[in-house]
């Protein structure tokens, strides 16, 4: 192991470790309504993290998320009002998602590029028109009123323990997408993006991997929205709006949809501009459009990639060049993905 990986590595358990003392002590010292914040942020990193998946690993542009986002929330807060336990809500509400995700990409099995993302965004759409005119949903009003009283016996009025137990939520999710992404099904998905035709003439199905990675995206963002019902204690139609599915978008390009943990960074930045900007100006989305522009055009990695743009941005006027991090083409690697071959 030479210094670089390292330092790499010494510099990822310091920021784990910050972020863990981060998660423990901020209850000690913020207020309600401060925590209420950041557990709609946890919620917003597992959506952008579950989306990233299709974007950023298997290069699936799905402009649909929402409508698995939505069926999570609604799918929890119809078993909630059953007085169904919390835990058991939020696995309904992950369920369907994938089922909901499953029934969207058989429907879109046959199509690729604009033609998916115009499926998935219709799909998403009638989702919403059936949420605004299901009496049973609550129509335009949605539905609410079901409070996260106890879990495994824990009084869960203390917002403090509604954190602590949102920030496991978002952990297990986020550690399932790392898991997939270093495994051979990551590999295989990455390699599906790299270079389809490729693929595919490897003996690989293509269009089964697309749907597998559709299903397991669609879980995560069930799972964030069937948290989200309880943490908002209300589920309304607006989940489901095409607008909804764009917000994940714009935080994978904001972090960086070349890297695991840049949805998790640009989920966090949107979040604190939507908050903080919109109690200041009622034209907030345009400083975010101006962000995200500059980001686009300064940082096409994201802001995930600053600290190396820095480098490199110093190493101009030092003389010294700058080393991007090492890359790969996954479509190489499908051979080990498969057990086939010479593995790399």
């Amino acid at each position: 192991m030479n210094r670089g990986d390292t330092s790499r590595r010494w510099v990822r358990r310091t920021i784990g470790a910050a972020i863990l003392i981060f998660v423990v002590l901020l209850p000690q010292f913020a207020t309600a309504g401060q925590l209420f914040f950041a557990d709609t942020v946890l919620v917003a990193i597992m959506f952008a993290t579950s989306t990233n998946l299709l974007f950023g690993q298997a290069g699936i542009p799905s402009f649909g998320q929402a409508g698995f986002f939505g069926a999570g929330a609604y799918a929890a807060a119809l078993a909630a009002d059953r007085g169904a336990p919390v835990l058991l809500s939020l696995l309904l509400g992950t369920v369907v998602a994938a089922l909901v995700g499953l029934l969207a990409s058989l429907i879109a099995w046959r199509t690729t590029g604009l033609a998916f993302s115009m499926i998935t965004l219709a799909f998403a759409q009638s989702l919403y028109s059936i949420a605004i005119r299901a009496d049973f949903l609550g129509g335009y009003n949605g539905l609410a009123g079901f409070p996260m009283d106890t879990i495994l016996g824990i009084d869960m009025s203390d917002p403090g323990y509604v954190w602590y137990f949102s920030a496991i939520v978002c952990a297990i999710v986020l550690a399932g997408y790392w898991v997939i992404s270093r495994s051979a099904l990551g590999h295989m998905l990455r390699a599906v993006k790299d270079d389809p035709v490729r693929t595919l003439f490897l003996g690989v199905n293509v269009r089964a991997y697309r749907a597998l990675a559709f299903v397991l995206a669609a879980a995560g963002a069930g799972t964030a929205g069937a948290l989200s019902a309880y943490i908002n204690q209300v589920v309304t139609p607006d989940v489901l709006y095409w607008t909804s599915s764009a917000t994940p978008i714009m935080m994978i390009l904001l972090g960086g949809m070349g890297s695991f943990f840049g949805p998790a960074i640009g989920a966090v930045v949107f979040a604190g501009l939507d908050h903080y900007l919109s109690a200041w100006t009622n034209s907030y989305i345009f400083y975010v459009g101006v962000l995200l522009y500059a980001v686009l055009v300064f940082l096409p990695k994201g802001l995930v990639w600053l600290p190396e743009a820095v480098s490199g941005w110093l190493g101009r006027f030092t003389g010294r060049r700058s080393q991007s991090p090492p890359g790969g083409d996954d479509a190489e690697r499908v051979l080990a993905a498969t057990g086939q071959g010479e593995r790399i």
